[in-house]
């Protein structure tokens, strides 16, 4: 069985290596059919990992080459990687057609795979800080895809004096860790510290700065924002994988994380204002892509808040179903500019309101109901409960428009209790994939915890159900809407202000 798995990994790393070499070495045939033979590749990678992923539900064990780790949440986070890379290298055939950068493109796009998958699987620190900074150098380069666009080559410098400082944090945190521990198994550091040490709290600091700034939470939030000028399938890599990153090392460092509440704190402080922060701004955008990356940000957020509460099943699922339906979104964000906006005379009154209220409690009592959750007890998992309401409630004002008469609260009902059902056997899935995460206990609500809960709902029922719009007249409101729109803003320097200087 051993021997097995080993030859599949070898095969799974092997599968964008080749990729690399194709994109590399045969400049002379057909683009097109170097292109589709680089992404046979890649979704050869894609079948491995999922047949590690099946293999891994039985074993667990190290192998010795590069100190790779065969765990399920290994296997599940490169079966995501190798899948939202497949679709993004079929995607791009067509998308770069024409581009003189084709063959570069290709081999960076199989690159970043590699690398990626490289610091999802491997077990040493070190090797993990290596595999993280190459993916952040690749990820700078295809983002300056036309090197001599001033507005490109500016968001690639803005992103490298954002995330090199915390891959230098990272090399940093790694090199105490082994100093405590004498080891660089991350699998050995996270099983036998359990000292809330001082050395261990400056490490973890360190790994915690360089995880929300490659997940662009605020305030590191303005390289993601900035970084729109890249082709549309590396928008859509980078927001559906590279930027979960944040996320993954926090999880892989989960049991460490655990012992510190403070550290968790802070998290949870940064990843809720920054949920806030990009709920609001992308409401404000008229660009689809900066109203994705705002998007993003507010989901990065959230996310992080989810591991603040040690909910980290719960981020592992929202981090697989962020970055699917993100990589649809930014790649059918072409289709949308050409379409034009419905007429809609639907008109939201009291009945339109209690109906998304009513599908909001229909989904939170079928997710507490699939993944065994209590309703009425205050503790961690009451926020997921209620994100579970607001978005089902969303939802159902989302359908109303769309549909008359009985059917109207039919279809919405409907739509609201499925949304219940899916995301509650997502996360129970998922928690039994992950049962270690299940043994880890879940810290009670402090007043922190519900006056940010309280705040979270009082904003979506002052935007849904027209308590805003009596003060949208008034001054304050203008400066409050004119300065979330400014902070919102990507950098001046990335942002083609005029076309002539676009030539490429």
């Amino acid at each position: 069985m051993v021997a097995t798995s080993d030859i599949l990994i070898a095969l799974l790393f092997a599968c964008p290596c080749v990729a690399m070499f194709v994109g590399l070495f045969f400049k002379g045939q057909k683009n097109v059919d170097i292109a589709k033979a680089v992404g046979f590749f890649i979704g050869v990678g894609f079948i491995l990992s999922a047949l590690l992923l099946i293999r891994s539900l039985d074993s667990s064990y190290a192998i010795g080459f590069f100190s790779l780790h065969l765990t399920t949440l290994n296997s599940l986070l490169s079966t995501l990687i190798f899948f939202v890379s497949f679709i993004v290298h079929r995607f791009s055939i067509r998308y770069m057609a024409g581009d003189s950068r084709y063959y570069r493109y290709f081999f960076l796009l199989s690159a970043i795979t590699l690398s990626a998958a490289f610091w999802v699987f491997v077990d040493n620190i070190f090797l993990l800080w290596l595999g993280w900074s190459l993916s952040q150098v690749i990820l700078i380069l295809l983002m300056v895809h036309k090197s001599k666009w001033e507005a490109a080559k500016n968001s690639g410098w803005l992103t490298l004096k954002t995330l090199m400082p915390g891959s230098l944090c990272l090399v940093m945190a790694m090199i105490l860790l082994y100093a405590t521990n004498e080891t660089a198994s991350i699998e050995a550091i996270t099983k036998s510290s359990s000292q809330d040490t001082f050395m261990q709290k400056l490490a973890l600091s360190l790994i915690l700065f360089a995880a929300l700034a490659q997940s662009a939470l605020w305030p590191f939030h303005r390289w993601m924002l900035s970084s729109l000028n890249s082709p549309t399938p590396v928008s859509a890599l980078m927001h559906a994988g590279l930027v979960n990153g944040g996320g993954i090392l926090i999880v892989k460092f989960a049991p460490l994380f655990f012992i510190s509440q403070t550290l968790l704190t802070i998290l949870f402080i940064v990843g809720a204002i920054t949920t806030f922060l990009g709920s609001i701004w992308k409401l404000l955008q008229n660009d689809i892509k900066r109203m994705l990356a705002c998007s993003t940000m507010a989901q990065m957020g959230f996310m992080m808040m989810q591991c603040a509460l040690g909910l980290f099943a719960a981020a592992i699922t929202h981090l697989c179903w962020h970055g699917l339906f993100k990589a649809y979104l930014f790649l059918n964000s072409g289709s949308a500019i050409t379409q034009t906006k419905p007429e809609n005379n639907f008109k939201m009154d009291i009945g339109s309101r209690l109906l998304s209220i009513a599908g909001g409690t229909l989904a939170m009592y079928a997710f507490a109901f699939i993944t065994n959750k209590p309703v009425f007890s205050l503790n961690t998992t009451t926020f997921l409960l209620v994100f579970a309401f607001i978005s089902a409630a969303q939802l159902t004002l989302a359908i109303q428009p769309h549909w008359r008469g009985v059917k109207r609260s039919i279809i919405a009902l409907a739509a609201a209790f499925l949304s219940g059902v899916l995301y509650g056997e997502s996360i129970y899935l998922i928690e039994a994939l992950l049962p270690n995460f299940n043994a880890l206990q879940l810290p009670k609500l402090n007043i922190l915890y519900e006056l940010t809960l309280a705040l979270f709902l009082l904003v979506w029922f002052a935007f849904n159900f027209g308590l805003v719009n009596k003060y949208r007249e008034s001054r304050i409101w203008c400066r409050f809407y004119m300065m979330m729109l400014n902070k919102s803003q990507p950098h001046p320097k990335t942002v083609t202000a005029i076309r002539n200087t676009y030539q490429f």
